[in-house]
């Protein structure tokens, strides 16, 4: 059975070299594009920044992306833009064709009313949820959270599908009843990201570096925490214990609290003596060349509010045999398995971070140990089981509805 999927996502933005950025973007084209492979008919409907319209044609999104204008300025005028112009958007669509299903993806709940659109008699509302209501931190956190409002939009869909065991708590403390939750967790291409042995001289870290290569992969956010990171690398420098850090900024989407994130973090390596322990890269593609050079991934988020709860960056380190070190915030935990596929740090502090990173410098044998447990851990979230899980729901949600049809 073919079925006809319309994926809405908030934003999509690319880079020159068709780099998808964001979690809960890159979760969801990977899944657009799993479906499409299975011989699903599916296409994603987003808004596009212009300069970015151009990355696309040589990029397999091109076949199934119908990119709408972006509208809005700043983080909270290009959320309300993005809800108006999806909405809109797939009011003209639904003119032209009639969908199975029509699934919305976001880290936030209001960006789930843009599926009320769609008739509920013939077409199944859907919407994942990628980061836990209520929790703290985050830009959005002190209006765009309402509880009583998240309970009332998601009652209307179909189903709400939780990425995390922890986003899902978060949704039943709304009041939703159970029987709309779904759990379905964020993904990893295994066919792309598999373990592999870095051949041949450095291209991101110096040659001359010495001692463990630690990577950091996101935005420059406070919520990513890149600051503390610095911090602990200066900790770690002053102790003597050898680290050289790359990290790889995400600045595509141009927004003004991430490029002053980013201006702030070149100048604390400036002030804090660290131009020989720390290099600063834009995206890299294919990251999976960078993962491969690295020792250790560092996640020192300070919340999952605004990044996805499962951070991608673990997932695709993971899946190469990786030794990832996070702070136990949001999902993380989850995804590690309270440390059995990964290391957990005490805090969010650079000093807790700087600790974990010195543990597992000195105990190389408990990365050994934890890398089968983290591969094993990216198997079971692997792109063909989350969609496959993701069609079977489909699937079974259109059957409910086929008395409504007849």
């Amino acid at each position: 059975m073919s079925l006809r999927v319309c994926y809405l996502m908030p934003r999509l933005p690319l880079t020159e070299s068709g780099v998808v950025v964001g979690g809960c973007a890159t979760n969801c084209v990977s899944l657009a594009l799993e479906l499409k492979r299975q011989g699903h008919q599916i296409e994603i409907l987003a808004p596009v920044p212009k300069k970015s319209l151009g990355h696309l044609s040589c990029h397999p999104l091109a076949e199934i992306i119908r990119p709408i204008p972006s509208f809005g300025a700043g983080l909270i005028g290009k959320g309300l833009g993005a809800i108006h112009v999806l909405r809109q958007g797939l009011k003209k669509r639904l003119q032209e064709i009639r969908f199975d299903v029509v699934h919305s993806h976001s880290g936030t709940y209001p960006y789930a009313i843009v599926p009320l659109a769609v008739n509920h008699n013939t077409c199944v509302r859907l919407h994942s949820l990628y980061c836990p209501i209520g929790a703290e931190g985050g830009v959005y956190s002190r209006w765009w959270e309402k509880p009583a409002a998240a309970r009332f939009i998601f009652n209307k869909l179909d189903r709400v599908i939780a990425v995390t065991d922890n986003v899902a708590k978060s949704i039943q403390k709304t009041g939703l009843p159970s029987g709309k939750i779904e759990s379905i967790p964020m993904c990893v291409d295994t066919r792309r990201f598999y373990p592999r042995e870095h051949k041949g001289p450095s291209r991101y870290f110096p040659s001359e570096s010495r001692g463990a290569r630690i990577l950091f992969v996101g935005n420059s956010s406070k919520e990513k925490g890149l600051t503390e990171l610095i911090k602990a690398v200066k900790i770690l420098a002053e102790q003597r214990i050898p680290v050289f850090l790359v990290a790889a900024i995400e600045n595509e989407s141009k927004i003004r609290q991430y490029s002053q994130g980013y201006h702030f973090a070149k100048a604390l390596i400036k002030k804090l003596w660290l131009e020989n322990h720390v290099r600063l890269l834009g995206l890299i593609d294919p990251i999976e060349d960078l993962y491969a050079e690295s020792d250790l991934i560092i996640i020192p988020w300070n919340t999952s509010r605004g990044p996805s709860d499962f951070p991608m960056v673990a997932l695709e380190g993971m899946a190469m045999g990786k030794c990832i070190i996070s702070t136990r915030v949001g999902g993380c935990p989850e995804l590690l398995k309270n440390g059995q596929a990964g290391i957990l740090t005490e805090g969010f502090s650079s000093n807790s971070i700087a600790a974990a990173i010195e543990f597992a410098i000195k105990h190389p044998e408990i990365q050994k140990q934890i890398v089968p447990g983290a591969i094993e851990a990216a198997k079971n979230l692997s792109l063909e089981k989350c969609g496959g899980q993701m069609i079977t729901l489909y699937e079974r949600l259109i059957s409910e509805k086929m008395p409504c049809n007849e």
